[in-house]
């Protein structure tokens, strides 16, 4: 991949990136060198997961153009707008990658729930009810949501959560009362019973 820096005064990138020039090979150059910014970042990107991040980066330096002051070379403002997209990506990875260790983790939380010896009927319709649960924790909640709602369920102090999550506790609380609203919701829409969920909100409670 090639290494150097392209040397072009910053008013021909300018107009390059505001479609004045058409000045293709210039972006070509640009892009090449901005793969490699990104390439430093994490070498764990592949070659397509670069091209994605450069017209990511392309796409905020057009975004952001008039906030170029020309202070430095223009490329030296792009490589700093490319590192940002690449450490942005590497975040949202760690965070999917954590996000899918809780949603592994749920399935265990939630069957440490207490059930008094259920009867067989019951108990099928408490695990109906599970299934529906875990589907409804992935599928409907935010990631924020999610993430109160997994914490409650391990038993974390609302302080903690709040603490952790960078909100008060006002703001957690009304996280997790939206949060529950739509895993009820889902859970009528699935057709339990109203008895049913309140038998299943005291265990879950408990």
């Amino acid at each position: 991949m090639e290494n150097r820096v392209p040397q072009r005064p910053n008013a021909t990138w300018i107009a390059a990136f505001q479609g004045r020039a058409g000045d293709r090979p210039a972006l070509a150059e640009l892009e090449t060198y901005l793969q490699r910014v990104i390439a430093k970042v994490a070498r764990t990107f592949t070659a397509e997961e670069r091209d994605d991040l450069v017209q990511e980066t392309f796409a905020r330096i057009v975004k952001n153009l008039e906030a170029f002051r020309g202070e430095s070379a223009f490329t030296t403002w792009a490589a700093g707008v490319a590192t940002r997209v690449a450490f942005t990506e590497l975040r949202r990875r760690k965070a999917q990658q954590e996000r899918a260790g809780e949603y592994e983790a749920l399935e265990g939380e939630l069957a440490k729930l207490p059930s008094p010896s259920p009867a067989p009927d019951q108990q099928l319709e408490r695990s109906d009810i599970l299934m529906t649960l875990q589907r409804a924790i992935h599928d409907e909640l935010t990631d924020r949501q999610r993430t109160a709602i997994l914490a409650e369920l391990r038993g974390l102090p609302t302080i903690e959560i709040a603490e952790r999550m960078q909100i008060n506790q006002n703001a957690l609380y009304k996280l997790t009362h939206d949060a529950r609203k739509k895993l009820r919701r889902s859970l009528i829409e699935a057709g339990f019973r109203g008895d049913s969920l309140m038998s299943f909100d005291s265990e879950a409670s408990g």
